[in-house]
């Protein structure tokens, strides 16, 4: 968490707040920040998300792992994902009911045309 927290006062210098400001800009209570940079408390997915709210050029993975994000592009995932089935034409979708027992069982009841 220690490299978590290093990490966010390196963004912090680097976009010249500190803790006053950066609290205030997210809408943080200052003393909960200053916990978290001084180690009391540990980052909470709170602080990130306002974080990734605040600034949306900010890289949360980098925060979190110490890696850069790579940027992909559309074509490259396009090559990456396995082609999706297409439904047989004849192959009408069902209507389904699950019933759930309080003995842990379970009855499935499919709607008929």
């Amino acid at each position: 968490m220690e490299d978590v927290v290093s990490r966010i006062q390196e963004y912090m210098d680097q976009n010249g707040h500190n803790a006053t400001s950066l609290a205030k800009a997210i809408g943080m209570n200052r003393p909960t920040l200053v916990h978290i940079l001084n180690g009391r408390n540990k980052p909470n997915l709170q602080l990130l998300q306002q974080l990734a709210l605040f600034d949306n050029t900010l890289d949360i993975r980098y925060l979190l792992t110490g890696d850069r994000l790579t940027k992909v592009s559309s074509q490259e995932i396009k090559k990456e994902l396995p082609p999706i089935p297409s439904e047989h034409p004849t192959t009408k979708p069902s209507e389904k009911l699950l019933v759930l027992n309080p003995n842990g069982t379970w009855n499935t009841y499919t709607k008929e045309a």
